[in-house]
């Protein structure tokens, strides 16, 4: 991410979601996954950008085709690519991280390599906030269906299921919270002594040299960058 968010070349970050992420990605059996959950997400930035960026570029002079008082441009389109180029590349990163990467293992390895435990449960929760509460979501719904709540028909009733939704959901989120604190104080989560775990995360060599090689080779090609300012 850092090499594409760097680079002058706007078909850096494509290509680096190309021939880095999808194969890492076809090693790991996650395409489907990968591919399909990356769609969504950039459709609705791809749709917004596309369509600002080609009609109000500002300065842009070269017009492809007019409709009524708007100017479609390629300064715009082209800027537009850049930007979504690199937001492709933001979220295939990401979203490999977490379908390949249990969050135990993740806080686990991030505790190990120095960060505060507060920091690492921090960026742990973040990454489960999400997927916890569509889960928490669709099971209320489910026994709401149950139930005989209508959630399927027109749009006042599902106006009327959403409503019904909120309230348990917001409640058990909060009740989520005071249970998750009571875990941590139970496993002396505030304790200024370390901690131990049953469970410990080695690294293989190639593992090692792979990451340092990522290292390494980001710092030079910032550098080279900012160089050749």
């Amino acid at each position: 991410m850092l090499i594409g968010f760097s680079a002058r070349w706007p078909h850096l970050p494509v290509a680096l979601f190309v021939f880095l992420i999808l194969p890492l990605a076809v090693w790991g059996q996650l395409l489907r996954e990968l591919g399909r959950t990356t769609l969504a997400v950039i459709f609705p930035f791809a749709l917004s950008i596309t369509l600002v960026q080609g009609f109000f570029y500002p300065g842009a002079t070269h017009v492809i085709f007019s409709l009524g008082p708007f100017a479609l441009k390629e300064e715009g389109l082209l800027f537009a690519y850049g930007t979504l180029g690199k937001i492709l590349l933001l979220a295939g990163a990401g979203l490999l991280l977490l379908f390949s990467t249990h969050p135990a293992d993740l806080i686990l390895a991030l505790v190990q390599h120095g960060f505060p435990n507060a920091l690492a449960y921090i960026v742990v929760t973040a990454i489960q906030l999400l997927p916890h509460m569509q889960a928490k979501a669709m099971a209320i719904v489910n026994a709401q269906r149950a139930r005989g709540l209508e959630t399927e028909t027109n749009l006042w009733r599902r106006s009327r299921a959403l409503l019904a939704l909120v309230g348990p959901l917001v409640f058990s989120a909060l009740v989520d919270v005071h249970e998750r604190a009571l875990a941590l104080e139970a496993r002396a989560f505030s304790a200024p002594c370390s901690k131990t775990s049953l469970k410990e995360l080695h690294d293989t060599r190639e593992e090692a040299l792979a990451r340092w090689a990522i290292i390494v080779l980001s710092i030079a090609f910032i550098a080279w960058q900012i160089g050749g300012l």
